[in-house]
This record gives structure tokens, C-alpha cells and sequence, in this order.
């Protein structure tokens, strides 16, 4: 998976997720397969809200 395709808003809220403590990961890199598989920006974010 190639990271540096998402949308710089996503990789910012990405990079600053709240660590996990306990429980599971907020976002899965399951979820963020069908975000970086879309090359347009705008389509990412309206996929990632």
C-alpha cells in the first residue's frame, strides 16, 4: 500500500491518531486499501468521511 498517494489532509489526521492503549486500531489498513486505491483527492476524502 502507498501512503504517499493519500490526500495530505488524510495523512495528517493519519499520522496523528491518539495511540492505542487498549482495544483495537481506529483504522484498520483494511479500511485504507479502498482510500489509496483512489488517485483523486477529493474522491479520497469523501471515501475517508
Amino acid at each position: 500500500m502507498n501512503l504517499l498517494n493519500l490526500a495530505p489532509e488524510i495523512q495528517e489526521e493519519f499520522l496523528f491518531l491518539p495511540r492505542v492503549e487498549q482495544g483495537g486500531d481506529p483504522v484498520t489498513e483494511r479500511e485504507l486499501r479502498d482510500v489509496v486505491g483512489v488517485e483523486d483527492w477529493v474522491e479520497q476524502m469523501r471515501i475517508w468521511s
